[in-house]
């Protein structure tokens, strides 16, 4: 059948017409019935989706059978150009297209409760203690929570462990689901995804591990992003997961513990994708707010604990929030369990061993190594002569960490790193010192690293 004049819909039905009775009836009505031809020219034709999922599925699965029925339809060889748009169509009834009020008067899809979303009951809004150090996450979460999609989309979290990430996570799904039941809220970790995906693919259950996260999900809500890196199949559903939520305005929050552009092994494509929005990052909280924080979590647990233990604790314990409350818990039941009162002096010999853990001075071999770890290039790397631009940093990143913190001597220093002068040492100390005074990205590489080395930081 040749369809004449310049008539997009005509020849899409044409194509229609020819093709419902040479596949089966699902694959028609779901797949090419609510597809609508916008254009036509001799060499092209323009189909509307709803969004990229619908499109890469007919790309994947039925492009080749698209044009050669559209060839013979049109007796020519039409290149096929995708045009997306939220509202054109819906999948669930397709072909039918209706307003958005008659979209919210649907039958709504089933919504799991926060125990089946694995929400932590404990990691709400309330319970989250502000500071300077994390103001403007916590800010950022709250607007995400209030305007989902609308704030700031996607939201990428990123701070060290133990500083409250996956406590704002949680707290956005809790909030948004207060103020609207209805939204379908996926929360995940990175591992969880990964898992999802090889079983997915192992079980040949892909359409609906898709449904699950490209249709059935309003928000999503994802972990330690960092952890799909060097994944390539993962990545790959990522990315076209975080497309189809993107397009069709959806919520996209994932936190991680490095920047997007320090995340190794990663796609140049998801990278971009995770700086379009808003990228929030949480330090470790200053000693007001971690006595706030002491103080927070002694009122909730009913624990009697006097603002010179609080102190005490705070000071000890300085950049993970996490240990910071572990300890508490810890004092709180041997206090509990012998029937005695949290004293300075208790609190001192309770915490004793992890005190004195964390008091021990690391060695320069374990700096070498973290350091070489962090910025993935070999401790040969950074015991030689070579001054590529990719080994400076890290060279002197290791020399200023084992001054501060291995506290050895500037020669000492010279003969562990390939028996470099003393001078060469202290220039490279004095120059690390300097830049962290303006330098966030590099502030952000030294207090990673000395979270990994468990060792107590200052301002610098």
């Amino acid at each position: 059948m040749t369809v004449a004049g310049n008539d997009p819909q005509g020849t899409w039905n044409a194509f229609l017409d020819a093709s419902k009775d040479k596949i089966s009836k699902h694959v028609f009505d779901t797949w090419l019935l609510p597809v609508r031809a916008k254009a036509l020219s001799e060499t092209a034709i323009t189909l509307e989706v709803r969004d990229q999922f619908f499109r890469d599925w007919l790309n994947d699965h039925y492009l080749d059978f698209i044009r050669d029925g559209l060839k013979q339809a049109t007796t020519h060889d039409l290149a096929i150009e995708w045009l997306m748009n939220p509202t054109a169509v819906s999948h669930d009834a397709p072909g039918v297209e209706f307003s958005e009020q008659e979209a919210e008067q649907a039958p709504a899809v089933p919504v799991p409760s926060a125990s089946q979303l694995q929400l932590n009951p404990r990691y709400e809004f309330d319970a989250f203690v502000p500071g300077r150090s994390n103001e403007f996450a916590f800010a950022a979460c709250k607007a995400v929570a209030d305007k989902p999609a609308l704030a700031y989309n996607p939201l990428f979290l990123f701070g060290g462990t133990g500083l409250g990430k996956t406590h704002l996570l949680n707290a956005v799904g809790h909030e948004i689901l207060k103020k609207k039941p209805s939204v379908r809220i996926l929360y995940t970790t990175s591992e969880q995804f990964v898992n999802e995906v090889i079983n997915s693919v192992r079980f040949n259950k892909l359409d609906e591990f898709h449904n699950k996260y490209r249709r059935s999900c309003d928000v999503l809500l994802m972990d330690d992003i960092q952890l799909i890196a060097g994944k390539e199949r993962t990545q790959y559903e990522f990315f076209h997961i975080f497309n189809t939520l993107y397009d069709s305005q959806r919520q996209i929050v994932v936190t991680s513990d490095k920047l997007p552009h320090e995340i190794p092994e990663i796609e140049e494509r998801l990278r971009s994708r995770f700086q379009w929005g808003l990228i929030a990052d949480i330090q470790p909280p200053e000693i007001e707010t971690r006595v706030a924080i002491l103080r927070k979590k002694a009122e909730n647990d009913r624990i009697d604990l006097s603002d010179e233990v609080a102190f005490f604790l705070a000071k000890s314990i300085p950049s993970n929030v996490r240990e910071l409350e572990g300890a508490l818990i810890r004092l709180a039941a041997h206090a509990l369990l012998t029937r005695t009162s949290i004293t300075l002096d208790y609190a001192k010999a309770v915490l004793n061993d992890i005190l004195d853990a964390r008091g021990q001075l690391v060695s320069v071999e374990s700096i070498q190594k973290a350091v070489a770890t962090y910025f993935n290039v070999r401790v040969a790397d950074l015991k030689s002569a070579r001054r590529q631009k990719v080994l400076v940093r890290p060279r002197q990143v290791a020399m200023y960490l084992c001054r501060k913190h291995a506290q050895a001597s500037f020669p000492e220093l010279g003969s562990r790193f390939g028996d470099k002068d003393h001078t060469t040492i202290m220039s490279a100390c004095r120059k690390i010192e300097g830049q962290l005074k303006e330098d966030p990205s590099l502030r952000k590489q030294v207090l990673d690293l000395e979270r990994q080395l468990d060792v107590t930081h200052t301002n610098n």
